[in-house]
């Protein structure tokens, strides 16, 4: 064996030393990460990305723009509508990967081993205690593997499936979010229509009288630089033109915009001009009509609501929960079975098959069972109080949707009569101006007053257009029929037509919430086979009675038998929601008499009525 001289030694280990700390330096350099903002091309890119999706063609506008053209726009090219929509496609692909959750592993492998030398070994005589002094090998220095196998295991089987169930709950919460932002859209593309419609009267009425008011003040500074009138009535007449173009001037800011956003609402590029279809003046009898009764909208809430539905959905994800966590405590059971080939060429047999079963228990996650069923438990009891706080918060929104609704029409009334009897003091005023017996200011003051309010009449209407949507929306009522043969405009826009003119008939159609309350103790008292009669709602109450606990006593011992769990939801005031001003009380009694009854008090500020394009 050839050795090298000592003083070569310390030169290779330095040598491989060095190596070492120059690989490590590579290493750690590769390994370091810094913040890369994006590059101006990366902008770039991505804004010609964006704006080639925002700026996508659309079927034409061909003519004036509809209430409900707009609205068929708003379905198909909201991009709002459309991020739901992929939020629903995205959840369907989820569903379908977890069904592969549920199929066994089939796991194929293949590999190459080999070494530089022969790995060989010694053995040990236990009798003697020598060794055997031969060295010996059963594995080739080169050999390949391959396997093919099989496992399942039957409690990650039953956990998959429970996760499947949950991503198939998801589906239907992502389509219940998705109606949700249906009915917002809608109900924000027909406040923002009758706004921009009431834009398009007024603020081609606005541009002359802004003109005359112009020229006005012109004669009025003529008059005042030659003293014709005296100083304070000529610079009080000055004063009163500014003032009026003043309001004039605010009431084109409040309005100019209200057509873009009714653009953009429909889903079209910024900037894109389009004109409105324009309806007869409103008058005070163009005042849109609710006939379906309160009750009816309420249980037609309870049922449809895209809200309780969602917590419904969450509600069957939360019970499969529980069962995934109790189903995670019992044993696991593994099938195996597998093909197997080795080149190895000492083996006698290079090619076989196994099989078997493992059974594996953690038996110490059994002292985590009652608090695990305990934490799954509270979480859906507290699933099911959110449920029934916001059928709390739905009945209220109903009621104030109901209530605001009709405040508003007798407004509007009040409006519009005020519009018509400003038009007829303009109209004199006119009059009176021919024959010389009233100035241009009186005639412009006329003008202007008649101008705010027809203006106010329009935005009053345009707001009450709003609360008949919110009525619609506090409902759950969907003005989209659950399946449309197609997706052009022609067909949306009739859909959308067809749902608008009979949502009152599908939601009036429903049966009262009383009726559809039938008391426990009439099911259980009758015998399995007999069928409980249906009996006859109680009249609602004049005053909620909440028992408070330490009032209720001891009850009787006939009365002690289990009932189901219930809640009692205090009668709603008739009155608007600003008046409202004592909380609303829910008692919860529980599936057990030795339980107290929790009672609740919900405020009424937190059951205000949704809608977004109330919140503006």
């Amino acid at each position: 064996m050839t050795r090298f001289p000592s003083s070569l030694r310390p030169r290779g280990h330095k040598a491989r030393a060095s190596f070492a700390l120059v690989a490590a330096a590579l290493l750690a350099s590769g390994c370091s990460v810094s913040p890369k903002p994006l590059t101006d091309d990366e902008n770039v890119s991505r804004l010609r990305e964006d704006m080639s999706v925002i700026m996508a063609p659309q079927e034409p506008i061909t003519g004036p723009v509809s209430m409900h053209e707009a609205m068929a726009r708003a379905i198909k090219y909201n991009l709002d509508e459309r991020v739901k929509l992929m939020e629903m496609a995205v959840a369907n692909q989820q569903l379908d990967l977890s069904r592969f959750d549920m199929l066994p592993r089939l796991v194929a492998g293949a590999g190459y081993t080999g070494r530089n030398n022969e790995s060989g070994s010694e053995s040990l005589n236990l009798a003697t205690g020598r060794r055997t002094g031969e060295s010996t090998t059963a594995t080739d220095r080169h050999r390949r593997t391959a396997d093919l196998g099989f496992t399942w295991n039957i409690l990650d089987f039953g956990v998959s499936y429970l996760r499947a169930r949950q991503n198939s709950n998801l589906v239907l919460i992502a389509d219940e979010r998705r109606r949700r932002v249906v009915q917002g859209i809608l109900q924000d593309v027909r406040t923002s229509y009758w706004r921009a419609v009431a834009a398009e009267r007024l603020l081609k009425r606005i541009e002359p009288l802004e003109k005359r008011i112009e020229a006005a003040r012109k004669n009025a500074n003529a008059l005042e630089a030659q003293r014709v009138q005296a100083p304070l009535q000529t610079l009080s007449y000055q004063r009163a033109l500014v003032d009026t173009l003043r309001q004039l001037q605010t009431l084109r800011r409040e309005l100019v915009a209200s057509k873009s956003q009714l653009g953009a609402l429909m889903g079209l590029p910024p900037g894109e001009t389009f004109t409105l279809q324009m309806p007869p003046d409103v008058t005070g009898k163009d005042v849109p009509v609710i006939t379906a009764s309160v009750d009816a909208l309420e249980t037609y809430a309870l049922l449809n609501r895209p809200e309780l539905l969602e917590e419904s959905y969450n509600a069957r994800i939360t019970a499969d929960e529980t069962r995934r966590a109790l189903l995670k405590l019992l044993p696991g059971i593994d099938l195996n079975a597998g093909l197997h080939f080795d080149s190895n060429s000492f083996l006698l047999n290079q090619r076989w098959a196994d099989y078997g079963a493992r059974v594996s228990w953690n038996i110490l996650s059994l002292a985590s069972a009652p608090d695990t069923h305990a934490f799954s438990k509270a979480q859906e009891e507290l699933v099911a109080f959110r449920r029934q706080a916001l059928s709390v918060a739905v009945l209220s929104q109903v009621r104030v949707a109901v209530v605001q609704f009709r405040e508003l029409s007798q407004e509007f009334s009040l409006n519009a009569d005020q519009a018509a009897i400003d038009r007829r003091i303009r109209q004199q005023y006119v009059n009176s101006s021919t024959v010389g017996q009233q100035g241009d200011m009186s005639v412009i003051q006329a003008e202007v007053s008649e101008l705010v309010s027809d203006l106010r009449r329009d935005l009053v209407y345009a707001d009450l257009q709003n609360a008949y949507a919110r009525v619609m929306v506090s409902a759950g009522v969907d003005p989209m029929p659950e399946a449309v043969p197609s997706q052009d405009l022609t067909t949306l826009r009739q859909a959308v037509s067809d749902g608008l003119g009979a949502w009152q008939q599908k939601a009036g159609g429903t049966a009262r919430l009383q009726d559809l309350l039938v008391p426990a103790a009439t099911t259980s008292e009758k015998a399995p086979g007999e069928k409980a009669p249906v009996e006859k709602a109680a009249e609602p109450m004049d005053e909620p009675k909440a028992v408070p606990v330490a009032a209720r006593g001891e009850e009787p011992a006939e009365r002690k038998a289990a009932v189901p769990e219930r809640v009692t939801v205090a009668e709603l005031p008739q009155q608007p929601a600003a008046s409202m001003a004592t909380p609303l009380t829910v008692s919860y009694s529980p599936s057990t008499r030795t339980e107290p009854v929790k009672v609740y008090s919900v405020p009424s500020s937190a059951l205000a009525p949704m809608g977004r394009a109330s919140a503006r």
